[in-house]
């Protein structure tokens, strides 16, 4: 089914179609690909997916939200969808892509904020100088239904 969307879309794009040309006229750089007999168009051994923001978009959502594949890093992504796919820019695409991925941003450690570095506070001069104060709730219920304390310390 998806080879078949390529394969389509590869028919009605114009930027195939230059290749195409370009590869007939014997150009030097055009030497990597290829057309098969079907006249699919190939990159090495990669099927050439032509600019189609829809085709693309669900080739990387194949890749990135199955279940499967558990969001894998660009890196990763790149790595496994360059062995049977080629697009120009394919790995920048593939990075904007994963970076606008919501569930990534929220779980992935590589994407959370570093703690700030702890530093003692230094020991004053005086006392009652200096006051720090904080509140622990969730403790269990007193006889009168309280559940925090107020903590203040010197």
């Amino acid at each position: 089914m998806l080879r078949d969307d390529i394969v389509l879309a590869q028919r009605r794009n114009k930027g195939v179609r230059i290749i195409k040309q370009k590869m007939t006229q014997g150009e030097g750089k055009y030497k990597c690909f290829r057309e098969d007999p079907e006249g699919v168009l190939w990159f090495n051994e990669r099927i050439v997916v032509p600019k189609d923001h829809k085709l693309r978009k669900q080739i990387m959502d194949e890749a990135h939200l199955s279940k499967f594949s558990m969001h894998p890093s660009s890196t990763k992504m790149y790595q496994d969808l360059k062995q049977n796919f080629w697009w120009t820019r394919m790995k920048r695409e593939i990075a904007n892509y994963v970076s606008e991925c919501d569930i990534c941003q929220r779980v992935k450690a590589s994407h959370l904020k570093t703690a700030g570095i702890l530093q003692p506070l230094p020991i004053p001069s005086w006392k009652w100088e200096d006051i720090s104060m904080d509140f622990i709730v969730g403790l269990p219920n007193t006889s009168l239904r309280h559940d925090s304390i107020w903590v203040i310390v010197d």
